[in-house]
């Protein structure tokens, strides 16, 4: 007997430390095919100051007039009114060169932009900033050629304005908002000059799978290197199956319409944008369309161009010196200042450093869709909780069939178990405890996916909150190891267990064996993708 306990434990261990490998080996192939690279083709910076500057002409500087604001009602075309906020400076001669202002992912307000438009405003510049339409503006789904059309609309009724110059109007787009800009300049030739702030410049994927978007914010969480990774496969991903197109944005296409006077910006504390790739790539991109009037600017500033690291930090000021050299450039160039009439450099500002390089080759894993990583996760406890109503149910209807009967009889077990033979009592302990070790599997694996599903939630949310917690996911991920290994070593033992009386294991029982094996794989398959058996 000691022999028996001994092999099949022997037979726990092999079967545990294979299943080990096996999914070690599935964890590595489902990373995605290409590689993150330190980016090493730095810019060159000709001046740290920031100041924009036309050799010739005359400009009006900020606060030389006083503001007013008028609210306005933008018709989309279908329906659909939307709020505006048009501010003018006072006094000034007209006409006078105008921008209109395009959301980022991040603001969607007439008000917001308000700092900075009430400023432009004050150097002579009109200013509009009408409210993004948020309708089927999600996570899943963001239609930019509709608000592309939309934003033509406010463009058009800011051109119509009196004292405002058409031929001197133009964009100001921030962030997501540079996509949406693209497509605009795409379809009119009559936008005078586009600035680009915090611009993801490559498509969707391209620029998050160079580990600066989500991973670089995860790095800085504090999160261990293996879920570091894990945003790579997530990034890889297809995301057809939920509507993520965007992901796939077409930007090279639209690019190529920047054929107006360029002004690109980017905060040097920015980690999400490729703060010197895509300038670079602005430029190149340019140049091959015959324009050479692109001007460059790093501030010392986050993604939204404010004074500090902190993205969702309330009240900081605006980086030194941004609003006086978008009105400057605005003026410059409306003025007629080209390429080679500026007294400053094309390139200058605080110093970027570029952390990763965007990769163009995001191809990804054996897991090469949402939809199948989607399945995985649901899979495993859809499975377990299956299997649980069909245990309870089967011990309800046993009851039941014992008390209506009064006793329990051979034929009862027989009708209840479908047996094939009759069970004698180490048989039927070894069915009790099969059920008994299949309920601590159903357990094991729907508390292991809770804490991997929360410890995932709170990486992301101290990642987009910059609240790093390094201690906190380092032992929270050891506690995932452990937990992952536990659930092999359990999940061998049964499988052990079931093999060893399977010729007893039929009907409703097998039925519930066979659902919580699949629901343990797929649960382990899971856990496989997170990395959580890297070697």
């Amino acid at each position: 007997m000691k022999r028996i306990s001994v092999r099949r434990v022997a037979s726990v261990i092999v079967t545990a430390m294979a299943m080990t490998l096996v999914f070690a080996t599935l964890g590595w192939a489902m990373m995605p095919q290409w590689n993150t690279r330190p980016y090493t083709k730095h810019i060159v910076i000709a001046s740290a100051d920031t100041t924009i500057t036309p050799a010739h002409a005359n400009i009006p500087h900020e606060g030389r007039y006083r503001t007013r604001e008028t609210r306005l009602s933008i018709k989309t075309g279908d329906g659909v009114t939307l709020p505006a906020v048009l501010r003018e400076p006072v006094g000034a001669p007209g006409p006078r060169p105008a921008c209109l202002f395009i959301h980022g992912s991040g603001t969607s307000g007439a008000e917001d932009f308000g700092d900075i438009a009430n400023a432009m405003a004050s150097a002579g510049i009109v200013t509009l900033v009408p409210a993004k339409r948020n309708d089927n503006y999600t996570v899943l789904h963001r239609d930019y050629p509709r608000f592309a059309r939309e934003y033509g609309r406010s463009l058009d009724v800011l051109r119509g304005r009196i004292g405002v110059d058409p031929a001197k109007t133009g964009i100001y787009a921030e962030s997501e908002g540079t996509w949406i800009a693209t497509i605009l300049t795409s379809k009119r030739q009559d936008i005078a000059f586009a600035v680009l702030t915090s611009a993801p410049v490559f498509n969707g994927r391209e620029q998050m799978a160079m580990a600066m978007a989500v991973s670089a914010y995860t790095h800085e969480a504090g999160a261990p290197k293996p879920v570091v990774k894990d945003m790579a496969k997530l990034m890889s991903l297809d995301y057809a199956p939920f509507d993520l197109a965007y992901a796939d944005f077409d930007a090279d296409r639209y690019l190529k319409s920047l054929t107006m006077p360029v002004l690109v910006n980017y905060g040097t504390y920015d980690t999400a944008m490729p703060i010197e790739q895509g300038a670079q790539r602005i430029i190149a991109t340019a140049n091959k369309s015959g324009n050479e009037n692109v001007t460059v600017r790093y501030f010392a500033g986050n993604h939204q161009m404010r004074a500090g690291e902190g993205l969702f930090t309330p009240n900081l000021p605006l980086a030194e010196g941004y609003t006086q050299a978008l009105e400057n450039w605005v003026n410059g160039v409306t003025a007629g200042t080209k390429a080679d009439g500026w007294a400053t450099p094309q390139v200058a500002g605080a110093t970027p450093h570029q952390r990763f390089a965007a990769s163009q080759r995001t191809r990804s894993g054996i897991v090469g869709s949402l939809g199948v990583l989607a399945g995985l996760m649901v899979a495993g406890p859809v499975l377990i909780v299956m299997a649980a109503i069909l245990g309870i149910g089967l011990t309800v209807f046993s009851w039941l069939q014992t008390l209506l009967a009064g006793r329990r009889s051979v034929a009862t077990v027989r009708a209840v178990h479908a047996t094939p033979s009759e069970l004698g009592a180490a048989q039927r302990r070894m069915l009790h405890g099969i059920a008994g070790l299949s309920a601590g599997i159903g357990t094991a694996v729907m508390v292991i996916t809770g804490l991997l599903y929360g410890y995932m939630s709170a990486v992301g949310v101290s990642a987009v909150l910059v609240m790093p917690q390094p201690r906190l996911f380092a032992v929270g991920w050891v506690v995932l190891r452990i937990a992952t290994m536990l659930l092999v070593v359990l999940f061998a033992w049964e499988m052990e267990r079931v093999w060893y009386c399977r010729a007893d294991i039929v009907g409703v029982r097998r039925v519930i064996c066979v659902m919580v094996a699949l629901g343990t794989l797929a649960t382990l398959m899971t856990l496989a993708f997170w990395g959580l058996f890297s070697l």
